[in-house]
């Protein structure tokens, strides 16, 4: 009969494992959260980016970009979901055009103010020049990680908000700041077509009825 118990007791020990393993990689990304890594995750990225600009990338360079790019999925569902649902449809390559709700970007201030000030478009990060653009007062990051420029059109009655959604090439060296408690780096936006090849850009569209305010802000 002791042959026979082996099996068993094997299968209860393997869940403790990987509760335990889970417990432990859940700790250790809170002590990362709240002290910081020193500088290691940029090093490893800097390394990452300089080989697929020599086009050497590696195998396990796809893997560790996939793992970070499904964390920042993951995690944006929670803190970030609008930017999240255009990474996700990013990554998946189904290209041509997602349509997403706008309504909440009328209650925007900032938005609201470019309206007003008949703005073709919108940046949410804060910065010294954009153009004709307007300038967010203060950096939303929630919004600067799902719109880079967000345009804006008006029609009678309605309000057109688009982005062309797309990363930059790795030769032009565009780089996103990424901020998760004090672990900080930032990425280069081409770093994504390493882990996703078939990565499409595509149109994120919204076109929302305005009221008689927003209307007469926006024409």
């Amino acid at each position: 009969m002791i042959p026979f118990a082996q099996p068993a007791q094997r299968s209860r020990r393997w869940p403790r494992r990987l509760a335990g393993g889970l417990l432990a990689g859940l700790a250790g990304a809170g002590t990362l959260f709240a002290v910081g890594d020193f500088g290691l995750m940029q090093h490893v990225l800097n390394g990452v980016e300089r080989r697929a600009l020599a086009s050497q990338s590696t195998r396990t360079d796809q893997y560790g970009l996939r793992l970070l790019y499904g964390t920042l999925q993951l995690g944006g569902r929670v803190v970030y979901p609008q930017a999240a649902q255009l990474l996700d449809y990013y990554c998946d390559g189904h290209g041509d055009t997602l349509r997403f709700d706008a309504r909440p970007l009328l209650r925007h201030p900032e938005v609201q103010q470019a309206l007003r000030l008949r703005k073709p478009g919108i940046t949410f990060r804060h910065q010294a020049s954009a153009g004709p653009f307007y300038i967010a007062r203060r950096t939303d990051w929630a919004l600067y990680y799902a719109f880079d420029l967000l345009y804006i059109r008006r029609t009678p009655g309605a309000v057109v908000f688009y982005d062309n959604y797309f990363f930059q090439p790795l030769s032009r060296r565009s780089y996103t700041q990424f901020n998760f408690g004090r672990l900080h780096c930032k990425l280069n936006d081409g770093l994504i077509r390493v882990a996703y090849p078939k990565a499409k850009a595509f149109i994120a569209y919204s076109k929302v009825s305005a009221s008689p305010t927003q209307s007469v802000a926006a024409n």
